[in-house]
């Protein structure tokens, strides 16, 4: 008669065992790179004489979601124009949340023309992968740090 209790005993605790585990177990998070990844920013020449202007893109930064690029317009030292070439797009609220920061983060950008700028509320990830493919971006233009 005892035996189907400790049956019950212990499948209540392998149960409780399993449950900790899982609840134990940690998932990965929201991590960015401490810094970009290995691949160099593409650096080329668009135009002539006084019409001339350097053309980067910024590595592509991983984020969760998808991936984050940034291409710059260089000329006399100064960005000229800014666009992330590459958001977030795994599903709806991710991609209207992305290209929504972009927006803002391509305006905030061109006003400070630098890279040190505020991350986009509900797109914090999205805006601190922009702003890594960007700075690496600045820094293979050769622009002054300000």
């Amino acid at each position: 008669m005892r035996i189907p209790h400790i049956r019950t005993l212990l499948s209540l605790l392998g149960t409780a065992a399993a449950m900790l585990a899982v609840i134990a177990a940690k998932t990965p998070g929201h991590k960015l790179p401490m810094k970009p990844p290995a691949y160099p920013a593409e650096k080329y020449a668009q135009g002539t004489g006084s019409d001339a202007a350097t053309v980067v893109v910024g590595p592509p930064i991983p984020i969760t979601h998808g991936i984050v690029q940034v291409r710059i317009t260089v000329a006399g030292g100064h960005i000229t124009n800014v666009i992330a070439t590459s958001l977030p797009h795994d599903n709806d609220v991710s991609w209207t949340r992305s290209e929504a920061a972009a927006a803002i983060l391509d305006r905030e950008v061109m006003a400070a023309q630098s890279a040190h700028v505020h991350a986009v509320s509900g797109a914090t990830y999205t805006s601190k992968a922009y702003m890594a493919s960007l700075q690496a971006a600045i820094d293979a233009a050769g622009i002054a740090k300000t």
